[in-house]
């Protein structure tokens, strides 16, 4: 299994993600080609493929051999770099849109006059709002899928730079049942280490209060619902908007040099939570490998 064998050795790279901001903003995937070569064909069961778009309203499942993958297709090829990795987006989608329409319960204004705030039901807009989870749940649904073929691949890749992250989403549904857990790399966990205790990712909350703010179409509510720092010991910390919601690491506070580490997560009701924890690993993924190049 590829994230137990980064608790104890180096593993060549077989996938990574980074961010990169913009309109929308876009998690970055590369799938080695070794890796895609042996699982270009791989169809999950139709038993399983049918659950996931029953409960999620999903279309089409496209295997690696497409020019996208997933439900919807909703990861999408984009070439190749010089390291013998494939290029996938995932455009981060929004989660309310604007119907330009005037809301029926504020008559327009934006506003509750009986609870003296904004509209409960526009969020101040004036507008009737739609809610559409079908997209996020077409991202968080294919990685479901993708790490069941990641954790089960075993070969070797020819990648020179090692894995530093590995992580397993997973799309159910109801509360709770979103969860993400996965694996840190020896070296991903070093450069944690030379940061020090209690170094705090301020530019991780801030781009993920960005992609927060895009996904529901208004700005996020309190900071300090976002969460990203380390303390000693690799113990690295994420949390977003929820109840306690985030990512901890699972194993013993303890670390031993040369060792990786575990984490899995808590109370993450919905795929967009898992958007905004995938953001803040993918920006520090981009940080730990350009700390690596120096």
């Amino acid at each position: 299994m590829l994230g137990y064998r980064m608790e104890k050795e180096r593993v060549p790279c077989v996938y990574d993600i980074s961010y990169r901001k913009g309109n929308p903003p876009c998690i970055v995937l590369r799938l080695h080609k070794d890796f895609v070569k042996a699982n270009k064909d791989t169809i999950p069961l139709e038993f399983f493929l049918r659950k996931i778009q029953d409960d999620h309203n999903l279309g089409q499942f496209f295997s690696l051999s497409n020019d996208c993958f997933g439900f919807d297709g909703a990861i999408k090829k984009r070439g190749e770099d010089s390291e013998e990795f494939f290029i996938y987006e995932m455009e981060i989608p929004v989660f309310k849109k604007d119907l330009l329409e005037v809301c029926e319960r504020c008559k327009g204004t934006g506003q509750n006059k009986d609870l003296d705030c904004e509209c409960l039901f526009c969020h101040g807009s004036g507008h009737k709002v739609a809610y559409d989870w079908r997209p996020l749940s077409a991202i968080s649904a294919s990685l479901h899928v993708l790490g069941m073929m990641l954790s089960t691949y075993e070969e070797k890749t020819s990648a020179k730079k090692p894995q530093l992250i590995t992580f397993q989403l997973f799309c159910g549904k109801g509360q709770g049942r979103f969860p993400i857990a996965g694996h840190y790399g020896i070296d991903f966990c070093n450069w944690l280490v030379s940061l020090g205790p209690s170094h705090q990712f301020n530019q991780v909350v801030e781009e993920m209060t960005n992609v927060y703010s895009h996904i529901y179409g208004r700005e996020a509510g309190l900071r300090w619902d976002f969460q990203a720092y380390v303390e000693k010991n690799a113990w690295l910390i994420i949390g977003v908007p929820g109840d306690a919601c985030g990512i901890n690491p699972s194993d013993s506070y303890d670390w031993q040099q040369g060792k990786g580490k575990t984490f899995d997560s808590h109370n993450m009701d919905s795929p967009a939570q898992q958007i905004l924890i995938l953001v803040a690993l993918a920006i520090l993924s981009d940080m730990a490998r350009e700390h690596m190049k120096g």
